[in-house]
């Protein structure tokens, strides 16, 4: 049924007189004949099934079509080309379905231009009919016995198989060439000519189509056929095999037409999607999607920092921008998605999604705000692209707004001149100062482009070595006019130059210019003209600022007299960072929750009037009143990270950080982790601590390791103490006064440590940790129960007087306790991650190492076979990018793609990002391994320049090196996962299996590689023997040695600053941060 026709049975189909079915490609393939449907939301209800049914042969088989790539086209509208109607296009924007097989088409995150071609396949087995008639559907299945949402039941099911392929066009491929070939292939397919016919230069044409994504039936389409080849070889054998068969299509009719029951008498009928007032809705989701996926790919590659106060001032204002803005389009596509089921039953009327659409909160997601931003996003990312090139070309940056004398009084450009040169005047080599600006760039970017190819031809030229450096005046309140050339020698008096710009008023009082030279020098001509400046100014000392070049080019220290002093603005805050570690349950999130509304109000009164803060969602049991009824209450915006499902299980998924600006001194970061203690066991717990660990090893340092539990516990558990011994092999004993107790839901033990304190004393006694202080001073007695007050009185629960003045005394004493905590972690000497080593931190360290080497072995394999093939003019080169979401070879998207002579897979992202914690479902079976880092691999025409030996040599001393760190994890005590390089190897191992399989390719190298990875185990097993014969045991900082000398090679070192990076983006994924103006408790401030 085309698009039209099914829409126009949409507006109908609750009419009361006839039956009008509907329609629906297959979204969720678990539906049977008898199921109930919600056309509203688009979503299965209940998955009944009928026994009652009919099967036919379907009279059209095959269908197939080829159609192109359009880039002004939404990639949502494509589904339209394969028969999703516009109701079922919205719900899949709007997220309120998740789609799979081919309408996975919206997760591709390629481009699409007129070089991309899709080619829709569909297979149609057989159809299954349920026998019903009007009103009489109970003699078949029975009516539902409960009030449903469902409004259709599924009555016939189309079943078979589809295929999706985007194929992108390479650019040095005919596209009539690559179209024709294509065609050919769609008409036998059309035509259930199979086995598909193609000639040898078809298969090799095929072969040289490498950006193809196939999306299809879950059946069939898995990691071992993402190739076109491998699809079209495998179809015959899909056909054939009905277990490889899946619904397709959906005919539902409406249960007002199937039961005379007074439960579906209401007569309703759902509007045409293609109103106005709902088809807008796809088109503005996808227009702020599209936006904001332009800004995700520059922010995403700004650099961690800029070193300079004023460009990180704009980065951190651009990245919570950029977060408000994600808020702001989640937030907006949530009130839509509850809305449009509403208007679709016409429950409200159409204008409400209007109203929502218009509402001022989302005044930042319009398309002329989202631009403005974009154009701040790119002037900074434009500003990383430069300091990079100057970086590149030893050329120090310098902004000047870091070095403004007082930001009270104005500061000149002629004051930034004098600084410089009283800080430079001094130094062992002549220095060039290039003043410039962003402005002058752009409005002359011929000339700016040809000085800074002068002054790096000018410090070539000359035997004498020369520091050049650019110096930034964007940001500075007085307008640079012109570029300045300022030249420090050795001996003499400094000298400036300033380049004439036609057009534009030059600064009247800075500098006298020299009449003839300037004006009559050709673009040309080299920066020779120089006129003599003023004076140098010494200004005075406290109005001097400190300033930190983002390049540390070799100039004289100078003395602290004359080092500026930074204004306070540019000055940044003092990160405190502090971790909360407890027991599953024991209200870690609710502390955070109540935590931030302390600092938003003065006492809870003033919290009830206004609107409490709910940083992580809370949903929780509450009895009221004398019959003791029972209410649950949920507040907060639903967050992928915390899981409410499964009791017992911990809530908060994976870390994340809560970032409170509590002045422009001090920022608060707390960690909220998964509790220790889960339910799914010993193993959960173990990968919690790992998880913890790892996302603490990329901080700086920790102020505070804060352990919560609750005061009334007649035992500590076991979990308990497991976390806190493997917290200690990865602290070190200076950082034991850094640890910290604190007691939640102390209220019934009258903020006292209870039952637990002693328990506590003795576990520490018993353990020998008595360095780890349990005094008044580092333990903390609170009671967040006045928190799910707020949120039981913002849910309409009522309290009585006594419960309000309980809630009230609660929230005062833990205000109290709260400032005490801050000054006491005020205390503590940071602990600096980077200065100490400890078992446990070289254990995560080895593990972060493990894909990095093994991914360096292959390469020496790699070439070492090509060494042997005689093709040694080339050579296989190794890149590798970051990631910001966690995934593992189970859940990466998966390409089969040739390399040179070989044939690799590999691994992408996810095309979409819609379950932030998908990669934590994997199965944790040894054979799957975390991604970090993106790795691909180049063919390149340069030689490795090694013979067969050197290579044998360099195979076995790395392999070597990597079973000594092996071997020394192995001393450290038996472990769930001793050896993170085994699931690697194995995962290689398994791929060349894969590849192997795939016909019509040739995988004679791959064979040879396989069996040099067949060889690994034994080479190992010889190298183990060795080194337990040797006894050798390494000390924590041989073992740092060893890992460092790794490093040094270049494609390990790529690696690990891709993994470093994508820690770090993930890191900033995860964290919330909470500003200086939402902090109204002046008490904290």
């Amino acid at each position: 049924m085309g698009e039209t026709s099914r829409n126009r049975s949409c507006m109908s189909i609750f009419k009361p007189q006839n039956g009008y079915p509907i329609e629906r490609k297959v979204t969720d393939a678990s539906g049977r004949l008898g199921s109930l449907y919600d056309a509203s939301t688009d979503n299965l209800v209940d998955r009944h099934s009928s026994r009652r049914i009919k099967i036919k042969t379907p009279r059209q088989r095959s269908m197939c079509r080829l159609f192109s790539g359009d880039q002004s086209r939404e990639l949502s509208s494509f589904l339209r080309n394969i028969d999703f109607d516009s109701a079922l296009r919205q719900s899949i924007t709007l997220q309120m379905v998740i789609p799979s097989g081919v309408g996975r088409l919206i997760e591709y995150n390629q481009p699409i231009n007129d070089k991309t071609r899709f080619l829709y396949y569909a297979y149609n087995g057989r159809k299954e009919k349920l026998n019903v008639k009007a009103r009489k559907a109970d003699r078949v299945v029975g009516a539902p016995i409960n009030s449903t949402e469902a409004t259709h039941m599924i009555t016939k099911i189309l079943w078979g198989i589809e295929i999706l392929c985007v194929i992108q066009i390479p650019n040095n491929q005919s596209v009539n060439v690559i179209d024709q070939l294509l065609n050919n292939i769609c008409h036998q397919l059309k035509n259930n000519q199979i086995p598909i016919r193609l000639s040898d230069a078809d298969r090799r044409l095929i072969n040289q189509l490498t950006t193809v994504t196939i999306f299809g039936s879950e059946t069939c389409i898995d990691p071992s056929n993402t190739s076109i080849l491998a699809v079209l070889n495998r179809i015959q054998h899909w056909q054939t095999n009905t277990n490889f068969h899946q619904p397709l299509l959906y005919t539902m009719q409406p249960l007002r037409w199937l039961y005379n029951s007074p439960q579906f008498s209401n007569p309703c009928s759902l509007p045409n999607p293609t109103d106005p007032h709902i088809a807008r809705i796809e088109m503005i989701i996808n227009r702020i999607k599209n936006q904001i996926k332009d800004l995700s790919t520059m922010i995403h590659n700004f650099p961690t920092n800029f070193s300079s106060p004023t460009l990180d001032q704009r980065l951190k204002d651009v990245q919570q921008r950029y977060r408000f803005l994600l808020d702001s389009q989640d937030n907006l596509q949530e009130r839509l998605r509850r809305a449009l089921p509403d208007v679709r039953r016409q429950r409200v009327k159409l204008t409400v999604l209007d109203n929502i659409i218009a509402d001022q909160c989302y005044e930042c997601l319009r398309k002329i705000e989202i631009d403005k931003f974009r154009t701040n996003v790119e002037r900074l990312f434009n500003k990383s692209i430069l300091i990079k090139k100057l970086k590149n070309n030893l050329i120090e940056y310098i902004n000047a707004f870091d070095i403004r004398s007082n930001q009270t009084v104005p500061t000149t450009i002629k004051d930034i001149d004098s600084i410089l040169k009283q800080l430079y005047s001094n130094g062992h080599v002549p220095i060039i100062f290039w003043y410039s600006s962003d402005r002058l760039e752009r409005i002359q970017h011929d000339r700016w482009e040809e000085i800074y190819q002068e002054l790096i031809s000018e410090r070539q030229q000359t035997t004498q070595r020369i520091s050049l450096i650019y110096v930034d005046f964007t940001y500075f309140e007085q307008r640079l006019e012109s570029s300045w050339i300022v030249r420090i020698p050795l001996t003499g008096t400094p000298e400036t130059h300033i380049d004439p710009i036609p057009d534009i008023e030059h600064q009247p009082s800075l500098t006298k210019r020299s009449p003839s030279p300037t004006k009559n020098r050709s673009k040309s001509a080299p920066l020779q003209t120089t006129i003599q400046s003023p004076p140098p100014i010494i200004p005075p000392r406290s109005q001097t600022p400190t300033f930190v070049p983002s390049t540390p080019l070799s100039r004289p220290r100078t003395p602290p007299s004359i080092i500026p002093t930074p204004p306070p603005r540019s000055r940044s805050p003092i990160d405190i960072n502090v971790l909360l570690l407890g027991e599953t349950g024991v209200g870690k999130s609710t502390f955070i929750n109540a935590f931030v509304n302390y600092l938003k109000f003065d006492n809870l009164q003033q919290a009830e009037r206004g609107e409490p803060v709910v940083l992580i969602p809370v949903s929780f049991l509450i009895t009221i009143g004398n019959q003791f009824e029972e209410f649950i209450v949920e507040f907060g915006k639903a967050d992928t990270n915390e899981n409410y499902e499964h009791e017992g299980q911990s809530v908060t998924q994976q870390c994340k950080s809560y970032v409170f600006d509590l002045n422009d001194r001090l920022r608060l970061r707390l960690i909220d982790t998964p509790g220790i203690g889960d339910t799914r066991g010993i193993n959960q717990d173990i990968k919690n601590i790992d998880h913890i660990l790892n996302y603490i090893n990329n901080l700086s340092h920790l102020n505070a390791v804060c352990f919560l539990l609750k005061p009334n516990d007649s035992r500590l558990n076991i979990f308990f103490r497991s976390c806190i011994k493997q917290l200690l092999t990865y602290l070190t004993p200076i950082g034991y006064k850094n640890i910290i107790f604190c007691f939640t839901n102390s209220r019934a033990t009258f903020y006292a440590p209870g039952d637990t304190g002693p328990l506590l004393r003795k576990m520490l006694n018993d353990e020998h940790l008595n360095d780890i202080p349990f005094k008044k001073e580092n333990t903390f007695c609170f009671d967040s129960e006045s928190f799910r007050y707020l949120a039981a009185k913002k849910c309409n629960i009522d309290f009585d007087d006594y419960q309000k003045q309980e809630y009230i005394s609660s929230w005062n004493t833990s205000v109290k306790e709260s400032i005490r905590l801050l000054n006491f972690i005020q205390t503590c000497e940071p602990y600096y991650l980077e200065e100490w080593i400890s078992p446990r931190r070289v254990t995560l360290d080895i593990s972060m190492l493990a894909r990095p080497l093994m991914e360096t072995l292959r390469l020496i394999i790699y070439n070492s076979k090509i060494n042997e093939a005689k093709l040694s003019a080339n050579q296989m080169a190794l890149n590798s990018n970051s990631v910001n979401i966690d995934m593992c070879t189970h859940c990466a998207q998966i390409n089969v793609v040739d390399i040179g002579p070989f044939w690799l897979i590999q691994y992408k992202q996810p095309i979409l990002k819609t379950d932030k914690n998908q990669h934590y479902r994997c199965p944790k079976n040894g054979r799957h391994f975390s991604i970090e880092s993106i790795v691909t691999y180049e063919f390149v025409a340069q030689p490795a320049g090694l013979k067969n030996e050197r290579w044998q040599s360099s195979f076995r001393n790395f392999l070597y090196k990597c079973d000594r760190l092996h071997h020394f994890l192995r001393q450290q005590g038996p472990s769930v996962d001793d050896d993170p390089f085994l699931p690697i190897i194995e995962r290689y191992l398994d791929e060349e299996q894969e590849i192997s399989q795939i016909c019509n390719i040739n995988s004679n190298m791959n064979r040879r590689v396989h069996e040099v990875l067949n060889t690994i185990k034994k080479i190992r097993q010889e190298n183990s023997q060795q080194l337990f014969g040797s006894n050798e045991r390494l000390s924590l900082n041989q073992v740092y040695q060893i890992i460092n000398e790794l490093i040094a090679i270049p494609t390990v070192k790529k690696q690990v600053d891709s993994i470093k990076r994508s820690r770090q983006l993930k890191m900033q994924e995860n964290e919330c941060i909470i500003p200086t103006n939402s902090i109204k408790n002046r008490i904290f401030v």
